[in-house]
């Protein structure tokens, strides 16, 4: 009685192998019916992966979860870019890069990165002679610029048409280096959180700016400057408050801005250059990446300049 108990057991045993194969191989069969390319299974998210961009075979970081011929977030924008929306994208929408176009914009993003990173903190940039145009905004941060010697005091700035030489505030677009890098705070260890570019061209035309057509441009009419410190205390304020504010007025509706948010933990997965970031708080900046703010979407944060 044993040795045949023994024997249907074995025989048990032995036909159940393949059949627990086929069962397996089955399952495996159906889970890979939604999984259309396995860079799906990637996370772009995830602060340990980053993308490989010149083909080195070395991660090229920060811009991290990009791979050839896929969709990842900043080549996918939606929304309107924020506030101070321009007239001149009426009727327009942004949406998916084609493939090239994405690919195109990756560099250009990681070109400006490794160039804005030289600087990691406000300390760092004002040490490198950098200035702080605007002291720290809700939804922005600072704005700090390199002016190299240039005054708005000197003898021939004309606040009506207002030129900048010496500085890179000019018409020519350089996507590898914005004008205008973007800290957390006015304390010298305040961490860079994004940029900005700013450029002119004519009051009606936006830059032609980064590839594709997702980086929608914005203008800050008329900016009240202290000029001696090249210091905004306003933004389209009558000349009676202007003044009171030590400022003076400066007519800039030729002069473009855009920004872009791809400095970690500081990105905005749904538009990578909306013109402000919900987790720049009025009071300061949140840097709790568990808060509520870093869910929010980037279409409902103000500020004031």
């Amino acid at each position: 009685m044993f040795v045949r108990r023994s024997a249907i057991l074995v025989f048990l045993l032995l036909t159940s192998v393949p059949f627990s194969g086929c069962l397996a191989e089955e399952s495996i069969k159906e889970d890979n019916l939604f999984i259309d390319d396995e860079s799906e299974l990637i996370d772009p998210e995830g602060p340990d992966y980053c993308g490989d961009f010149d083909g080195d075979g070395e991660p090229d970081c920060p811009l991290s979860g990009y791979v050839p011929d896929t969709n990842p977030w900043w080549c996918n924008s939606t929304g309107s870019g924020g506030h101070h929306v321009d007239s001149a994208y009426t009727g327009m929408t942004k949406g998916e890069l084609d493939p090239e176009s994405c690919e195109t914009l990756t560099y250009e993003l990681k070109d400006a990165i490794e160039w804005a990173t030289q600087w990691p903190t406000l300390g760092d940039a004002e040490d490198s002679g950098y200035t702080m145009a605007v002291g720290y905004t809700e939804g922005m941060g600072t704005h700090h610029v390199m002016l190299n010697g240039f005054s708005m005091d000197n003898p021939g700035f004309d606040p009506q048409e207002p030129e900048f030489p010496g500085t890179r505030i000019d018409d020519l677009f350089e996507h590898d280096r914005p004008e205008f890098l973007m800290y957390a705070g006015v304390e010298r260890g305040s961490e860079l959180v994004g940029f900005a570019w700013f450029v002119h061209s004519t009051d009606d035309l936006p830059p032609e700016g980064f590839t594709g057509s997702n980086d929608w441009w914005h203008r800050h009419n008329s900016l009240c400057f202290r000029t001696s410190e090249f210091l905004v205390v306003g933004e389209d304020l009558d000349e009676e408050t202007c003044d009171g504010r030590g400022g003076v007025n400066v007519i800039l509706g030729d002069y473009w801005m855009a920004h872009a948010w791809v400095i970690r933990p500081w990105l905005t997965y749904d538009d990578v250059f909306t013109n402000h970031h919900p987790c720049l708080h009025e009071g300061g900046s949140e840097n709790d990446t568990a808060a509520e703010c870093w869910g929010e979407s980037t279409e409902h944060v103000g500020h004031d300049i």
